[in-house]
């Protein structure tokens, strides 16, 4: 008798295995189409009503962007976490946190660790300084959450930062892989727990496996270095 529970045992995990190697392999088989999320899905990533929704100018300055949030939220921004949906031009909502680092902030925001993501000048994505290749973000993404919080590589969260130059397409497009990553992370962990998709899940279920956080934090309220002091004059 306990042999054959071991081999039940067994051939659920390779079930379970097999379904998210399926599911993630369509995921990405089908990226390029609308993907519509379920409630449980919306939950996971951050998708309330009760957050305001604005969108944003990408291609404006810092400092021009952080008033327009600003000004957007009605609300003073300045050394707070301010979380809102942030609307992009194909009408998908992503949850995204600013921390306005303001001169007059005591505390930089570096409570959390991050995986730093840039789009370029030139639309390339680099993870954490390391070029990749642009279709495959959502994916790195994916794989970081996987890793425990004993690893070395250990991320709690993702910080979006582009340059001035960078298209529109290309930032938002990032923004919607980055998700996806989390989507994906949830996805197995949901298969893992209790062998079923997000969307299967009863409310008692997704509570269980939502992450703290699944935002992603805008780099453009990032503390900025000073530049040194000048030297003395001899």
């Amino acid at each position: 008798m306990r042999k054959r529970r071991k081999y039940y045992n067994s051939k659920g995990f390779l079930f379970a295995a097999l379904l998210t190697i399926f599911l993630v392999s369509g995921y990405f088989l089908f990226s390029n189409k609308t993907f519509q999320y379920c409630s449980n899905e919306n939950y996971l990533l951050g998708i309330h009503d009760s957050l305001p929704i604005i969108e944003i100018n990408y291609n404006n300055y810092r400092n021009d962007i952080l008033e327009e949030i600003t000004i957007k939220l009605n609300k003073e921004t300045c050394c707070k976490k301010n979380e809102f949906l942030l609307k992009l031009s194909t009408n998908e909502m992503v949850n995204v946190t600013l921390f306005n680092y303001c001169r007059s902030c005591g505390v930089i925001c570096g409570e959390y660790s991050f995986t730093r993501v840039l789009i370029n000048r030139d639309n390339l994505a680099l993870v954490n300084e390391r070029p990749i290749a642009s279709d495959s973000l959502a994916n790195y993404i994916y794989e970081f959450l996987k890793k425990s919080d004993s690893d070395y590589n250990y991320v709690e969260n993702c910080m979006l930062d582009w340059d001035l130059t960078t298209n529109k397409e290309s930032i938002e497009q990032a923004f919607i892989d980055i998700k996806k990553g989390y989507q994906l992370y949830y996805e197995e962990i949901a298969l893992q727990k209790f062998g079923k998709p997000i969307c299967e899940l009863t409310q008692k279920e997704t509570e269980a496996i939502k992450r703290e956080e699944s935002s992603i934090y805008l780099g453009v309220g990032n503390r900025i270095s000073e530049p040194p002091p000048p030297p003395p004059i001899q």
